[in-house]
């Protein structure tokens, strides 16, 4: 065959081979204050997908797992400090033990100490303060000047000794305004409900979801 026709035959291959280009929702990050405010934005339906969280963690990412922290999250309307471990299988045993049974103590300002039961929605482990705790807290997060953390689990978690983490506050209340706009410009996917007790908790690690 002539080396014409192997070009040709080589330059039809390469275009019949060839790959539309993929595109990643975009993503931006922004320090405000003491707190890190990230979002990713689906370009298919302009979901967005914001997590608010203070710049220090509670345990840090390690070994390829993610670590535990304190978030600002918004619950019907109101924004409300949490203790979240994001993206749990359950080979995660130490974040893990979060989702079962766990709870966190908070102790917002000067506000007195509340609890926050941990539950699992998806794959996130998340702790908020629940009941008549719940439009204290809102009100005192936005001027408070430090936010004590004690985990709560049955398992061992960092350590398991009880440990009290301190996590001073700056610029709360720009950073929650902040959040509030990205999920008004980008509403977020409808979350799925929380798992119901110790074997639906159990299906939603195992299967990653």
């Amino acid at each position: 065959m002539p080396v014409s026709g192997l070009v040709l035959i080589a330059t039809l291959a390469a275009v019949t081979a060839a790959q539309a280009p993929t595109v990643a929702p975009s993503a931006q990050e922004r320090t405000i204050g003491s707190w890190v405010l990230a979002c990713a934005v689906d370009p298919m339906t302009d979901r967005g997908d914001c997590v608010l969280r203070h710049r220090l963690w509670i345990v840090p990412p390690a070994d390829g797992a993610g670590g535990i922290a304190l978030e600002i999250v918004l619950r019907e309307d109101k924004a409300l400090p949490a203790v979240t471990a994001r993206r749990l299988s359950i080979a995660d045993t130490k974040r893990a033990a979060l989702a079962l049974g766990a709870s966190a103590e908070l102790r917002v300002g000067a506000e007195r100490m509340v609890e926050a039961p941990c539950g699992l929605e998806g794959r996130d482990a998340i702790c908020l303060p629940a009941g008549e705790a719940v439009d204290r807290i809102a009100a005192a997060l936005p001027e408070a000047n430090r936010i004590l953390v004690r985990l709560r689990t049955a398992a061992t978690v960092a350590g398991g000794g009880g440990e009290i983490y301190a996590l001073d506050l700056d610029d709360t209340r720009a950073a929650i305004a902040a959040l509030r706009e990205q999920v008004a410009r980008h509403p977020p996917r409808e979350a799925p409900p929380p798992a119901r007790g110790l074997m639906e908790q159990l299906e939603r690690l195992l299967r990653g979801g």
